[in-house]
């Protein structure tokens, strides 16, 4: 598929894997348990590019991640339409729960999971104890 401005939307990869799914009658297969076990082997595949390679090693054959990058990009798409999830609008409330958890005050630089991070009290609860 032609790379222009008009395909590059997550609606029209969506229409464009339905299409391509329909013409091999393939939504037969798609079931949210078959797809979420295919997008678990096809991240797996991403990260055997990088199996025992140092941190500091330059990226794995640039093909060979786009590919393998394009496949989980793919089977999310899949099992997300076959699940019912709206991606963009699960990935937004992600984002908003995730800067909940992780205040820039406490996790700014830190590889820490947001149950380890240092507790910031909220500010309206100081207000209340000065009254």
């Amino acid at each position: 598929m032609a790379n222009d401005m008009a395909n590059d939307t997550l609606d029209a990869l969506h229409r464009a894997l339905t299409t391509f799914n329909a013409d091999r009658d393939w939504e037969q297969f798609h079931t949210p348990k078959a797809l979420a076990a295919a997008l678990s082997v096809e991240a797996s595949e991403l990260l055997e590019l990088f199996l025992w390679r140092r941190d500091d090693a330059p990226l794995p054959d640039g093909a060979c991640l786009e590919e393998e990058a394009g496949d989980v990009l793919i089977c999310l798409c899949n099992f997300a339409r076959a699940a019912g999830i709206d991606l963009i609008a699960a990935a937004n409330r992600k984002l908003a729960q995730n800067a909940t958890r992780y205040p820039v005050a406490t996790a700014r630089g830190k590889a820490l999971k947001y149950d380890q991070l240092p507790h910031t009290p909220d500010p309206k609860d100081q207000d209340d104890a000065h009254e």
